[in-house]
């Protein structure tokens, strides 16, 4: 077998929706997680929570949104299994995951650790459910809607989908410079995922690796200094190399 087309030959190992008007179907799935978060961080802001208090609110939020999204997942014809809630194949074709934990590991040692421990709960609490969340919707359902068009297309598409609409972050007040960068490594990030749902069959590994990475930088403090930047540009550095490496292991032909 040749090492571009290395993903799961089969189509019953994978979800396909096979629907018109699929894009506006995605971008229409993709916007669901989304305001479920925004509503709960608008609440979180109204009722004045502590950091605490507002990061297990906006996971309830979150939380709800994965809920809806297992049941759009089990409501249609594809099973979960099929969605990517199995696990992982051909893990040697993925370098057996090895490249996740170093971004996780340079961010951390970079950043260090500068919250209290309650705060630290309360961010486990909400990472864990953005990461099942977004993984859900944007490496489960969005990725399924698009794939009828072509593997690499399914991967781009729900990449910049992901990307896009972190830039919802405006409307809490973030500084539009870092919006755009937010949105670049969200691509970035979404396009890793992707990939590696794609060849693996399984959505555990980039949901673990989804929560681990947020959690690591929101116990960072999400600072902006030269050292966190730095380890920031130097997990990306390695997320694009894999990126590149995983491509080569899809097909561009569609489902």
């Amino acid at each position: 077998m040749r090492a571009r087309n290395m993903e799961p030959a089969s189509a019953a190992n994978r979800a396909i929706w096979r629907i018109r008007l699929r894009w506006l179907a995605a971008i229409g799935f993709a916007l669901i997680p989304v305001v479920f978060t925004a509503a709960a961080s608008a609440v979180a802001q109204i009722t004045h929570q502590s950091e605490a208090g507002a990061a297990l609110t906006v996971a309830i939020g979150a939380g709800v949104s994965a809920l809806v999204g297992l049941l759009v997942m089990r409501m249609s014809s594809p099973a979960l299994t099929q969605y990517g809630f199995r696990a992982p194949r051909r893990a040697a074709a993925v370098w057996w995951f090895v490249p996740l934990p170093v971004t996780i590991g340079i961010v951390l040692v970079s950043a260090g650790v500068h919250v209290g421990w309650q705060t630290a709960l309360a961010y486990l609490v909400l990472t864990v459910a953005v990461a099942f969340d977004e993984e859900i919707w944007f490496r489960g359902i969005v990725l399924a809607v698009l794939r009828s068009g072509g593997t690499r297309v399914a991967i781009v598409g729900s990449s910049v989908m992901f990307g896009v609409l972190h830039l919802a972050n405006l409307a809490g007040g973030e500084d539009p410079s870092s919006a755009i960068l937010q949105l670049l490594f969200a691509v970035v990030f979404g396009v890793v995922a992707a990939e590696l749902v794609v060849i693996t069959a399984s959505l555990w590994p980039v949901i673990v690796w989804h929560a681990l990475w947020d959690f690591t930088n929101y116990v960072g403090g999400n600072a902006t200094t030269g050292a966190t930047l730095a380890g920031v540009g130097i997990a990306c550095a390695v997320m694009i190399a894999y990126a590149i490496v995983l491509w080569r292991r899809t097909s561009p032909t569609p489902a």
